[in-house]
């Protein structure tokens, strides 16, 4: 990641504020590209502790296996970090992949 060129457009906490959608969150985009040769555009909401992303859009390779669609969730839950990944992939319909709970270690 690069560091900001510009001035910050949204200075103050009030004014990230009128970034939120109708439902009280605030809208996201995320572009994630897997060593596989897939591409994934996920738009989504992240609502307090949680975040939540559908994909728009998949990309892929030639030599990429058959992925049609994903959801990601990731929370914050008791000081851990939970994430879940559902993928539809190989002739199958939209079904749990991964997930996971982190948590710090001392």
């Amino acid at each position: 990641m690069l560091p900001a060129t510009a001035e910050p457009v949204f200075q103050t906490a009030e004014a990230v504020e009128t970034l939120r959608n109708d439902a009280g969150g605030f809208d996201i985009e995320v572009l994630l590209v897997q060593p596989g040769g897939v591409s994934e555009l996920y738009l989504g909401a992240i609502t307090g502790p949680r975040i939540d992303l559908a994909t728009d859009a998949v990309l892929r390779s030639a030599t990429a296996k058959e992925y049609a669609a994903a959801t990601r969730m990731y929370g914050l839950v008791d000081d851990h970090l939970l994430w879940a990944w559902d993928i539809a992939a190989l002739g199958q319909d939209l079904r749990t992949h991964a997930s996971g709970r982190l948590g710090r270690v001392e």
